[in-house]
């Protein structure tokens, strides 16, 4: 996973530091980036797995007891979620940016 954080943080330096000069350059960083969100996700249907089966097995306690113990237990869950929510920001971000220059041409 954190070879996966590692590209997406460098694809968003590459989109931040304008270094993407051509629509083409544009495409390629928005290609690279919906690719490593997409393996994040991977990362995070794992960690919902985890997550889910701890609250499915909670021998007795309340659901508000295994939900608490589940998130200590798994907190990638919501890491992962949080950075998918960041990465799409960006990916729409990218695709307004495109469509601009799409429509300058």
């Amino acid at each position: 996973m954190n070879e996966t954080l590692d590209r997406i943080a460098d694809i968003i330096d590459r989109y931040e530091s304008l270094e993407w000069h051509s629509l083409e350059r544009l495409q390629e960083i928005s290609r690279e980036l919906v690719i490593y969100n997409y393996h994040l996700s991977k990362f995070n249907i794992e960690a919902g797995v985890k997550h889910n089966a701890i609250m499915f097995n909670r021998n007795g306690k309340s659901v508000a007891s295994a939900k608490v113990e589940a998130d200590e237990v798994v907190p990638e869950l919501r890491h992962s979620r949080k950075i998918m929510e960041a990465v799409d920001q960006v990916i729409w971000s990218i695709r307004s940016e495109i469509s601009i220059i799409k429509k300058e041409s």
